[in-house]
């Protein structure tokens, strides 16, 4: 009890100590994660409101409260999701492009937080009813009435594609950059899960709570169009707090211009292996999906309970849910994030597959899906941290932070799950459960009293072995995934050392950072000549060692050890000038960027053709032979593909030069200047044709800086072999100047130490 009250007093403390500066070695404040967490429960909101009303195979409201046979959402469901992939192409290059303190993701919170609020308003609130009698008749078969539903449905489905993917990808994702701290990250996506999780979970229970008070089912619209509009205004005002209270925070040089062409970012993501076994997993696993429909089918039409009770048992079900979330964090800590993903989705089939034991008992059910929910809470807390993770690999290895284009690639996934989602139409409709098969709705050939008898407890005993073999599936990608959690921390070192060299370059760097970066580069260099630590458990338990001490000190091993392997990681990238085949990079980088970028107009097409060729025929038996003929690879494939974008830009027609960076920047520096204006005026709510003025002259700005942008995106693509020599070379430089920035150590660590007693003085004043 003491050690408890302690550890509570100390939790206290350290809220107060950091609540708007973070702890050391970690980049959130405790205001920070609060604003995250809390607010993520209106996000919630708003994406449990679209999720719930994109059309899908297993959409309950669509087939149920609306009336839409399986067999149409499929089509709908087909044709939305081929329309989807330019739409996600638009978003990805949105977000990868946006610029501004605003960072990513933060700007999209509520510019598609709203949209997708109004569109779910529109989507239920919609007088479906009312066409049947406005137009009578029928029409290739169907009433006039139900073709115009499914005209509603498609335009809400489409528009929710939008806005409610964009949302929902903003908030996801904001916790890659608000922190580079993997496991920072995992805790706080912990407390957000905890937190957020409070908003299905009510939704869980005032749905069937209304539906009672109503005299209704959830079978019916009413529900949806009395809970809806609540859940959309609190979900937007707690949105606010999130957009309010959180800041961006990337590891790259402050003076690092974002240009990353469409098609440049998709093949650079497309390269990512690890990008590929994440969303393998989710394609395979989509037959799993259909479980959570099972306690609804059970006790909607199985009427095994009454709504209430079916509301509350979703709150007991929820409750697991917490308590996953809670030891996700200790478990990664402890095994990591593949072993604890392996271990839950293997957990998960063995949850699903006992729920076969007794189909007809509802609580049977509820305890199977408790324990489901137990172990899928995990997967809440890892999936997203590995999809943070890779994303820094990412930029490990292409330079650039894509954060958008994943998403684009991953519509590739949406394709293919196109086929597979036809799988579950297909699966009910030899069950009967489709369009005119002589019930109002389809899915009422079900019911135990009025529906065809049995045939419920033929179809979920069915529906859950296919629920199985889909989380079986899911499991499997897994087992090739090995980004651990030192190679993360190894490729953030490596990605704060090239930030802060490129800043040091163009004169921003600032006391603190040169600091960090004398002592990051002699920390790895020290390290690296260290020899490991024994690991072996028996060597630490000796005599008059106590248990505690010898787990301490083989725990101080581990760590130990792994900060060798990650210096070395750091010394590789510092060195890598010199190696082999760092010194043929910088024999082939000098000659292209001595002959400027004009050579690219006079590249020979055929010869290139013959040079790849030659490249691919290299031995590939080592790594370094690989990487060799990889390089020499991509050198004629950059030729090839600039001589193509010459002739499409270029040519005879226009000027092949180098567009204005400085006139860029200018234009990026008034638009943040604007933006203080505009914020000033707005909160003295003084000036409205002022702020209406700024308004138009920023969209201008906004206007001549895209169109800049674009230059550079077409003289970036036609010059990419000069654009990465003098990238390559620029960082060699960079790197060369190691021993002027540590002749800066002694005055900035001074300065500070200042600065930061400053800071201490302005808190307290506070």
């Amino acid at each position: 009890m003491a050690d408890f009250v302690a550890k509570a007093k100390n939790t206290i403390s350290d809220v107060k100590s950091y609540w708007k500066v973070p702890p050391k070695g970690k980049y959130m404040t405790f205001k920070e994660i609060g604003a995250y967490a809390f607010g993520g429960i209106g996000a919630y909101f708003i994406i449990q409101l679209g999720s719930t009303l994109i059309v899908s195979t297993t959409n309950i409201i669509v087939s149920t409260a609306i009336g839409v046979s399986p067999s149409h959402s499929y089509i709908i469901y087909l044709i939305a999701t081929i329309l989807n992939v330019p739409l996600t192409a638009v978003r990805a290059n949105m977000v990868d492009n946006t610029r501004g303190k605003g960072g990513k993701y933060r700007p999209y919170l509520l510019s598609m937080g709203i949209p997708t609020a109004i569109v779910a308003l529109i989507y239920v609130w919609f007088p479906y009813e009312l066409m049947y009698s406005m137009f009578p008749g029928k029409m290739l078969g169907y009433e006039k009435g139900y073709w115009i539903k499914l005209v509603v449905v498609f335009i809400c489905n489409l528009a929710l594609h939008f806005f409610f993917f964009f949302f929902k990808d903003a908030y996801e994702n904001l916790i890659h950059v608000l922190s580079p701290n993997t496991q920072e990250r995992t805790d706080v996506l912990a407390v957000k899960a905890v937190v957020y999780s409070l908003a299905p979970s009510i939704m869980n229970f005032v749905n069937p709570l209304i539906a009672q008070i109503t005299k209704t089912d959830q079978s019916n619209i009413l529900v949806y169009r009395i809970a809806y509009p609540i859940y959309a205004v609190i979900g937007i005002g707690l949105t606010i707090v999130v957009f309010a209270n959180t800041e961006e925070k990337i590891v790259q040089a402050k003076t690092h211009t974002i240009q990353i062409r469409f098609i440049d970012a998709l093949k650079e993501v497309a390269k990512n292996k690890y990008f590929w076994i994440i969303s393998l997993a989710g394609w395979l696993g989509f037959l799993e999906l259909a479980y959570y429909n099972i306690l609804y089918y059970n006790q909607n039409y199985g009427k095994t309970v009454d709504p209430a009770i079916y509301g509350t048992a979703w709150i007991i079900i929820g409750n697991a849910s917490f308590w996953g979330m809670i030891a996700a964090p200790f478990f990664v800590k402890r095994f990591g994030k593949k072993s604890v993903l392996v271990a839950v989705n293997l957990m998960n089939v063995v949850c699903i597959l006992l729920m076969l034991i007794n189909v007809k008992s509802f609580w049977w059910l509820v305890f199977c899906i408790w324990l489901n929910y137990l172990f899928s809470a995990f997967e809440q807390i890892t999936t997203p941290a590995i999809q943070a993770d890779i994303r820094d690999y990412q930029q490990y290895k292409s330079g650039e932070r894509i954060d958008g284009m994943f998403a684009a690639v991953a519509t590739i996934g949406n394709l293919v799950t196109l086929f597979t989602a036809a799988v579950i139409p297909a699966f009910q409709e030899k069950y009967g459960i489709y369009e005119g098969n002589g019930y109002e709705k389809s899915f009422d050939i079900l019911f135990v009293d009025t529906g065809e008898p049995g045939l419920l407890w033929k179809f979920l005993p069915a529906l859950i072995i296919m629920c199985a073999v889909g989380a079986f599936l899911n499991v499997v990608p897994y087992f090739f995934y090995d980004f651990t959690e030192k190679k993360q921390k190894s490729v953030i070192r490596v990605l704060k050392v090239r930030s802060l060299f490129e800043d040091y370059s163009n004169n921003a760097l600032e006391n603190a950072q040169i600091v960090e970066a004398i002592e990051l580069v002699d920390n790895a260099r020290k390290m690296a000549e260290e020899t490991p630590k024994s690991t072996n458990k028996l060597d630490y338990q000796q005599n008059g060692v106590s248990k505690k001490e010898a787990k301490k000190a083989y725990k101080e091993a581990l760590e130990y050890n792994e900060e060798i392997d990650i210096s070395k990681f750091v010394c590789e990238e510092l060195d890598k000038f010199n190696t082999a085949l760092g010194q043929h990079k910088l024999e082939v980088y000098t000659d292209i960027f001595n002959r400027g970028f004009e050579f690219i107009k006079d590249i020979d097409l055929a010869a290139v053709k013959v040079e790849r060729q030659e490249a691919k025929a290299l031995p590939k038996t080592t790594r370094e032979e690989k990487e060799f003929r990889k390089f020499r690879i991509q050198i004629a494939s950059d030729k090839r593909s600039a001589k193509k974008a010459y002739d499409k830009f270029y040519g005879t027609v226009n000027e092949f030069k180098a567009p204005d960076m400085d006139a860029l920047i200018a234009l990026f520096d008034k638009e943040d200047e604007l933006d203080k204006e505009i914020f000033e005026l707005a909160k003295n709510k003084n000036d409205k044709e002022g702020a209406k003025a700024l308004s138009a002259e920023k969209k201008e700005v906004q206007k001549e800086a895209k169109a800049l942008m674009d230059e550079f995106a077409r003289f970036n693509r036609a010059a990419k072999p000069y654009n990465d020599a003098k990238k390559f070379l620029k960082q060699y430089e960079n790197y060369s100047h190691f021993d002027e920035i540590e002749a800066l150590y002694e005055d900035a660590k001074a300065q500070q130490e200042i600065e930061e007693a400053n800071e201490e003085v302005a808190e307290t004043v506070e």
